[in-house]
This record gives C-alpha cells, structure tokens and sequence, in this order.
C-alpha cells in the first residue's frame, strides 16, 4: 500500500509541476520521500524532481542539495546533474558548475543543451583565473604599501587602503583580502594618528563585511564591541559617519536581513503575479541562536550608546538611527519588544529631556531631539498588542514621575521636554503623561513664570500638545490666553512658539472654507507674523523654522496662500530654509509645498451625498474658491519661478518616509502640467525622483512613479533619463501597472512604458526582467478601450525584443489576439495590433500561426483596404512577410480574395500610398517565383 502511495504522490507531484504549482508539487514529492519504505531508485527520482521545483522557485540553495541527494542515489544521472550545474551557476559556484557539466558531456556526450552552458562556464573560470592572478599581484602590492606601520608615507598608504576598498567590492578580492589576514591589518591601521587613514581602514572593514557572515563575524571578533562602539563616539563627524555605517553593515551581515528580505520580495512579486491562492505565506524572520546573540550583543552596545557622556552629539544621533533603523518588525529585526525588556526606553527619554542650558553631561545635536521622538514612536507603532503598548507607557511614566518626584526644578524642566519628544512621536502615550497628576499645573506655572527658559520649554509642550484637535480640548481651553499673552513677549524665541502654537489652533478647520475656529482675520494676522519671522534674514535659523512650522499650519487657508506666493521675499526664505541640513525643517517646509500646490488628498464629495447632508442638516466642507484650478496653476508658476524645483532636490536626500511622500506629492502637482515638465528634468528633478520612487512608503513611491510616468509620456526619454537612469524608470512603471491601482496610473504606466520600450534592447530587457509582459499582456484583455489600446501599443513596441517573439512562438494565443484586435473598429487599437503583427510576421512560426485564426483573410482584407494609409501599408507589410515566409503560406494567400486585394493595391499609382504598392508589388512577383501565378501578367511590374 505504502508503494501505491509513492507512486501516486510521485504522479500527483508530476501533475502540479507540469500546471506550474511548484509549491504543491514539493509538498508531494516530500511526502513521498518520508515514506519509509521508498526504494532507493525512487528517492532520486523524487530528490531530482524537487530539484527542478526549487529551480523553478529561484531557491538554488535547495535545488543544489536535492540534486546532490539524487545524485548520491544515482552517481550519473544525467538530469540531477543538469540541474545541480544550473543551480550552481545561479549561486554563482562557477568551478563545481564547470565540473557537473564536463561529467555530463562525459555521460551523455549528445547532450546538445549542456554544450552552451559549458561554453559560457569554461569562458567564466578563464575570466576568473585571469582576474585571480592580478588580484594576487594586486593584493600583494597594496599589502606592503598599506601596512608599512608607522614609517611608512601615509599618502601613499591612504592610496593603497582606498584600494582595498574597491578590490574589497568584488566577492572574489574581498576572500583574497580576507584570506591573506587583511582584517587584522586593517585593524591594527584603526590606531594610526591620522583621520584619513583611519577612515579609509574604517571603510574598507566595511567593504569586507559586506554580504559575508563569515567575514563580519571575524571582524566582530577582532574588533570586539568596546572599540566598534568607539568609532561611533567621536567628534570627526566623517569618522562616526563611517563607524555607524560598519555597525550597520556588520548587524546586516550576521543577521543576514537582506537576504530574507530578498526572498520577501520575490514572495510578493509572486503573490501579485499569481494571486494569493495556493501560496504559502512566508515564515516570518528567525535567526539561529548563536547568531541571535551576537546580533543582541551589538544592539544592547548600541542602546548604552544612547545616553553614555562618553559620546558626541553627532556619534549619538548615529546611534539612535541605528536602532531606528532596526528596531522595527517590518524594516528591521524585529528588536522592540526585546528593547521592552531593556532600559532602553528610559535612555532616550533621558536624551530626549535634556536641555543644553540645563545639562552639560550629555552632548547633542538639533536634530537629537527629533531622533529621540521618531526612536520612541518607531518602538510604541510596533508593539503588536496592548499589554506591550501598556508596558511602553509604564516605563515612560516612570521616568516622568521620577523626575517630578525630584526636588530640583530642572529635573521637572527635563520632564516637560521629554513630554514634548513623546508629543512629537507616540502622541497617544505623551498626551496620556500630560494627564498625570501635577504635570500640566506644571507647564501652566512654567509658561506664566519670568524664566525665559520655562516658558520656551512650556510653550513648545503646549503647542506640541495642541497637534490633535479631538484630544487636546480640555488643554486647549487652559493654553489659548496664555499662547496670547506669550505671543506678545519681548524675546523673539518665545514669540515664535507661541504664534506657532496659535497657528495650529487656527488651522483646525482644514480646507474647508467654512468652517473657521478663529474671529475673522485672526488667521491672516498670525500668517503675516509668520511671513515676516520666515523673510527676516537676520534671525536665527531656530526663529524662521518655527516660522515655517506655523506656515505649514495655515497654508491649508486658500487666502493664506494666495499671501505667502504674493510675499516674494518670504518664499525665497522657505526655499533657503528647505535647502539646510537640518531635519527638523524638512516636514513643515514639505507641508506648506504640498498646502500651497494643493497636493494633499482630497476627498470627493458626491452631489447625493451633499444633498443628504444638508437635508440632515449636517456640516458641508466647501472649497474655497481660490483654491480653484485657475488660482492653483498661478501659484504654482510663481514658486517655480523663486527655485521651487532646486527646493525639492535638495529636500528628496532625506530618509524621512513621511518627508519624501510629501516631496513626492508636490512633484506631482508640478508635472500634471506639461508645460513644467522640462524645467523640473532641467534642474534635476527626474534624477530625484527615481529614488523617491523606489524608496519610502508606498503613497510616496506612487506619486513619484506617477510623477516620472508623466514625464516619460511627453518628453524624450534620452533627454529626461539618460544612460542608466533609463532603466531605473521602469520599476516604477511596473509598480504602477499593479491591479489595485488607479485606472489613470495604469494607462500613464503603459503610455511610459510605450515610449521608452522604443529606445533600445535594453530597456525591453529590463521590462522583461522585472516582470512587466504579464502585466502588459493582462491590460491587453481589459474591458476598458483606452487601458487595452495603451497596452497593445506598448506590447508593439515590446516586440521589437527577440524574447518576446520567442513568446509568441508555441502553444498561446497571444498572436490570435493581434489579429483579432486589427479587425476591431477602434483605429489606435487596430494601428497597434497590425504595427505588432508586421514585426512579429517576419517569423515563419508566427505567420503559420496567423493562417489559423478564423476569420484571418477577411481582417487582412478588410485592413488593406482601409482608408488610412497607414494600416494599408501594415497590411501589405503583413501579406509581404507571409508570403515569404514560404510556399504553403504563399499558396493560402493566392488562394483566398486576398489575390485580388493585392492587385488592387500594385496598381496605385499615388506617391502618398508608393510604400503599400512597393509591397504588394514584392508579394505578388514572390508568388511568380514559386509558381503560385503567371509571370506573363505581369507587365511592367502590373498585373
């Protein structure tokens, strides 16, 4: 009974793999294989058969060891070893490829299939050999002159360390370097007196731990977390930058992240190419034990980092973008709730409370308080449950209440600043410490007290607490009169915060137009002051920040706008603002854009529903009506006009998420006219989109992929993206083309796609790579006309690609569709199919395949005798290409009226239609040749 199931299971596995369900079929052949009974001859068999499920899965570890297993069972079959050698060449495993595929020439020396991949191996071991006796020579040189000690020239040493950088790039160089004891040479470099010695040393440990575990953990060793926490603690702000980019590169490396987000990626690319039906989800991240200690090992150093007096400022933003970056389930290595069980939240609120006049122990920078902010919400956000999130808001609570348990007033100073962090991060938990007992009597009594410090430390409290409307009521009614009457303080930094805090009170009616929470008036006064703190060249950055803060407020006021683009002075201030480097400005710089362009969502307001809600008496938004198109387009022109784009540039470098959605939206609002298209890829902002595109949340990406589409549609695309930014724009039309998206976003994706799938082979490479046929071929079956004609274009370009004829070829309908779709009445979708059709026809295989769809000699009949020109000229090109493409065809088309249609078009004698006579004049005198007609009616080239 247990043989039946062998075989049936083996059968049943056969069936899945032959539907293309590999995931089913390696669930079958594995049960066969635990079946105990299973003869030796089967398991390899069953072994050789995962094999080929695991190479269709692109999973070539496995595909090798289940190759291997087979191979065990049977020493020389021929089809274990075909696949194992696939595999190997996949994994890059060019010698042990090499080897498999000589044993199966030597088995099965007709085996014409091996004999290509023998031929590109044998090419790639001699590249290989080559490229391995300079790398000897070189390694050895850069040797002796980087680890010449002490008395050696430290330019000349610098030189040969930066050399080892790139030789450290390639896989091959990075072993040599580690085989011949680099890592502790570099090393022992990490002690020279010179910085830029030290960098290169710091640079090229990196390199080396680069996509090997084995060579990270070495280093790790070597180096041990005293020293590596080091490099991130110092002034030199190149020296720290390097030092955090080796941490992070050391914790990729050991973890092995990047390699589960790969196969992540594919498992989704497969999801959205398949479905979710029948596909396993992907086991979440898990790392082996000993690896998970030492990746914990790096991130607790990185923790006491945090608030160690030992580090610098700069080397402590670092190290709290490293837990940033890792510290979350879905970007990192799912460290928050292990950050729970440490004193980790407790630190950053120390940081995130500290106050230079106040605090001399630990050093700081003006982007630490933000970090600490955007640390503290990465953590709450990726609590999974509330008993997390309650533990969360226990620890930030016991931090609050020790420092009000403290008799000094500074510590009660410290603990309103950290309220303020946790305000600007997990809201939810800071607005729940302003509800503990004393603390807002507190910040009350600071902002009315004569300390110029307390009320700048409360007023930023309060206008951070004033963020969300229906949460800060009841704080709202204590803080408006004191906002008023700090509002009219003498000292600028006071001021500031409290017109800003007023701002936020006055914006909370949004965009609609009636709904005004301040007298009238009051919002453009408060905008005015903005305007004039912002224009004021001689205030400090901090005063014309916060400026720019209370703008991003009030900008969602139609008037506000049509002020702030009038004030010229103003708005050249924002743009100078949104150039610096410092982080803070970026979202209220990107919210006034994006308040200013229009550029946020809008939610549209269906006529029925409006009449409901009126009848119900229920509050209507309207639109102001300087928020129409005509008002919109003019304020756009003017911001172009004071470097808007230049702005935006300069913005899009940020790893902000939320910062390049916003970037990303205001490039959209500028593109939708054509007319700006140029300037922006003039001054840079096609380049910057293309990342904007590929990185950051998924509104983000789609805006900046509807942003390049655009662009792509009218201008050229070597002009717009030149050498390899060319290739990089077609990710995004991809993403683009996705089933959930927008009908438009579809058809600019496939109207992009058409233009740059033109240029060259390898964009349509590129295309293919990225999956993008299947999503072309999809719309090509759409009910919607304009999304099937835009489809079938780009597809006409696509053919142009020797792998997509290739497609056509075989058992599908693809070339029936085309030739369905040239008998259609709309004219771009008949244009398309026959431009397609006259490429694809100049195969023998696809003009057979022509001759059997149905109605094929009506439709190339009634095409060649269109109208248009331009059809009839792709017809005749048709007929031409058949009628070459041999006798039987030939015969089919003299046979049929398609004879007549023929001589109807070698009698034109027109110049505008010379193209369509000169092909049918070369059908026709191919069908002399092979006897199909008479030569003797033809004279003088007519009939």
């Amino acid at each position: 009974m247990q043989m039946e199931d062998t075989s049936e299971l083996k059968n049943e596995g056969n069936k899945h793999f032959s539907a293309g369900e590999y995931e089913d079929a390696i669930t079958c052949y594995t049960k066969a294989l635990n079946i105990s009974s299973t003869a030796d001859v089967t398991k390899s068999v069953l072994y050789k058969n995962r094999a080929a499920c695991y190479l269709k899965l692109e999973d070539y570890q496995k595909a090798v060891l289940d190759a291997t297993n087979a191979l065990d069972l049977s020493p020389q079959d021929a089809k274990s070893l075909f696949r194992r050698c696939q595999a190997l060449e996949k994994l890059g495993k060019v010698e042990e490829a090499y080897k498999d595929a000589r044993m199966l020439l030597h088995v099965e020396p007709k085996n014409t299939a091996i004999q290509p991949i023998l031929r590109r191996l044998s090419a790639a071991l001699q590249e290989k050999a080559k490229q391995h006796t300079s790398t000897e020579s070189k390694v050895s040189q850069m040797f002796n002159l980087a680890f010449a000690g002490p008395s050696g020239d430290i330019e000349k040493q610098c030189q040969a360390v930066n050399n080892i950088i790139v030789l450290a790039r390639e896989e091959a160089g990075a072993e040599k370097v580690f085989r011949e004891g680099g890592i502790p040479k570099l090393i022992k470099v990490l002690e020279a007196k010179d910085n830029s010695l030290v960098l290169a040393a710091i640079r090229a440990l990196a390199c080396l731990a680069g996509n090997s575990r084995q060579r990270a953990q070495a280093i790790l060793e070597l180096l041990g977390l005293p020293r590596l926490c080091h490099s991130v603690s110092v002034e030199n702000s190149e020296l720290l930058t390097a030092g955090a980019h080796l941490v992070q590169t050391l914790i990729t490396a050991i973890s092995q992240i990047e390699e589960y987000r790969r196969t992540e990626e594919k498992h989704e690319e497969r999801i959205k190419r398949e479905g979710r039906q029948g596909i396993r989800p992907l086991p979440p991240f898990k790392m082996e034990a000993d690896i998970e200690k030492e990746v914990d090992g790096i991130m607790m150093a990185v923790i006491k980092m945090v608030n160690s007096p030992k580090v610098s400022g700069c080397g402590r933003d670092c190290a709290i973008e490293l837990i940033i970056k890792n510290v979350t389930t879905k970007d990192g290595l799912d460290w928050a709730k292990k950050f729970l069980a440490t004193d980790g939240i407790i630190r950053l609120l120390e940081v995130a409370g500290t106050v230079k006049e106040l605090s001399t122990h630990l050093k700081t920078t003006e982007n630490t308080h933000m970090h600490c902010s955007v640390a503290l919400s990465k953590i709450y956000e990726d609590m999974m449950g509330d008993k997390d999130r309650d533990k969360f808001r226990d620890q930030c609570r016991e931090y609050i209440s020790d420092q009000f348990g403290d008799p000094q007033l500074d510590s009660k100073v410290e603990a309103i600043v950290a309220i303020s962090a946790l305000l600007q991060g997990p809201y939810e938990v800071g607005n729940s410490m302003l509800g503990t007992q004393g603390v807002l009597e507190i910040m009350l009594a600071m902002a009315n007290s004569d300390s110029g410090l307390h009320q700048r430390v409360a007023v930023e409290a309060l206008v951070h607490s004033a963020s969300k409307k229906d949460k800060c009521s009841g704080i709202i009614k204590q803080a408006v009169p004191i906002l008023k009457q700090l509002y009219h303080s003498t000292t600028d930094n006071i001021k500031v915060r409290a017109l800003v805090g007023l701002c936020k009170l006055g914006s909370f009616g949004g965009t609609d137009a009636s709904a005004k929470s301040m007298a009238e008036g009051s919002t453009m006064t408060l905008a005015k002051a903005c305007r004039k703190f912002l224009a004021n060249p001689t205030k400090d950055v901090d005063l014309r920040k916060w400026a720019c803060e209370g703008l991003a407020y009030l900008t969602l006021d139609a008037d506000v706008k049509e002020e702030l683009v009038e004030d010229t002075d103003a708005l050249h201030s924002l743009i100078d603002l949104a150039k610096m480097a410092d982080k803070s400005i970026l979202y209220p710089a990107g919210t006034v854009f994006v308040n200013v362009t229009n550029s946020y969502d809008k939610q549209e307001m269906l006529p029925e529903m409006v009449d409901l809600a009126k009848f119900a008496k229920q509050h209507v938004p309207e639109e102001h009506p300087k928020d129409k198109e005509e008002f919109l387009q003019k304020r756009i022109e003017k911001l172009l006009k004071v470097g808007l784009v230049n702005a935006l540039v300069a913005l899009s470098k940020t790893d902000s998420h939320s910062s390049r959605e916003l970037i990303a939206r205001v490039f959209l609002a500028i593109v939708s006219e054509e007319q700006h298209r140029g300037l922006v890829v003039q001054q840079g902002g096609a380049k910057a989109l293309i990342p904007l595109a590929s990185e950051g949340n998924e509104v983000g990406k789609t805006k900046a992929a509807q942003a390049l589409a655009k662009i792509a549609i009218t201008m050229n695309p070597e002009v717009a993206f030149p050498g390899q930014r060319m290739l990089e724009v077609v990710r995004p039309m991809i993403l683009l083309l996705h089933i959930e998206k927008d009908a438009i976003m579809n058809y600019e994706a496939l109207m992009a796609l058409t233009n740059i799938a033109s240029l060259n082979e390898s964009v349509r490479k590129r295309i293919l790579k990225e999956k993008g046929m299947a999503h072309i071929e999809h719309y090509m079956f759409e009910d919607h006309e304009e999304l099937k004609v835009a489809a079938t274009e780009c597809m006409c370009n696509m053919v142009l690609s020797e792998e997509v004829v290739a497609l056509h070829r075989g058992e599908n309908d693809r070339v029936k569709l085309l030739v369905l779709y040239m008998g259609e009445e709309n004219f771009k979708l008949m244009r398309a199919a026959s431009g397609a059709l006259a490429i694809l026809s100049a195969d023998k295989e696809i003009c057979d395949k022509i001759t059997k769809v149905g109605p094929w000699v009506e439709i190339l009949g009634g095409l060649a005798s269109n109208e248009n020109v331009e059809l009839r000229h792709r017809a005749a090109h048709i007929l031409r290409n058949m009628m070459e493409a041999g006798e039987e065809i030939g015969k089919l088309i003299i046979e049929s009226q398609l004879l007549e249609v023929l001589m109807v078009l070698s009698r034109f004698t027109e110049p505008a239609v010379a193209t369509v006579k000169e092909c049918a004049e070369m059908t026709l005198t191919k069908a002399v040749e092979y006897g199909l007609i008479q030569a003797n009616t033809m004279v003088n080239g007519e009939p």
